[in-house]
């Protein structure tokens, strides 16, 4: 995705939205496709080097520990939209992925997904 693509989006949402909307609605108005380029190559030296790395751990990996988490999560919720099966799915280590992801955004947010995601125990009643 390049950044004219998102520069429009972000420009659809802010008219939606209009200038007396709520504050936050207009980040809630933007689709996951223009979250999850975020972290890309393609934003590597216009979005990542000036901006997003600041809202991760110092040392933070753009490709390995960001874009790879994000990409998995990306694919995987679009399979779970479009109803596609995903018995072969190893999904123990995809809830792993959005729980490490969740954590280098915030600690508190991987501590609570961690307490609170159902996932393991659907996973445990899961059939063979």
């Amino acid at each position: 995705m390049n950044g004219v693509w998102q520069r429009d989006q972000l420009e659809q949402a802010c008219e939606r939205v209009g200038p007396t909307g709520a504050p936050g609605k207009v980040i809630a108005e933007l689709t996951f496709g223009f979250w999850r380029f975020l972290s890309s190559s393609a934003h590597e030296k216009s979005v990542w080097v000036p901006y997003l790395h600041q809202a991760f751990p110092a040392g933070t990996d753009r490709k390995r520990d960001v874009d790879s988490k994000v990409a998995a999560l990306h694919r995987l919720r679009n399979r779970v939209a479009h109803h596609e099966p995903l018995i072969t799915e190893n999904l123990s280590r995809e809830a792993a992925k959005v729980t490490a992801l969740g954590g280098l955004i915030d600690p508190d947010l991987g501590e609570y997904l961690s307490a609170t995601s159902a996932v393991p125990a659907l996973l445990r009643e899961r059939p063979v």
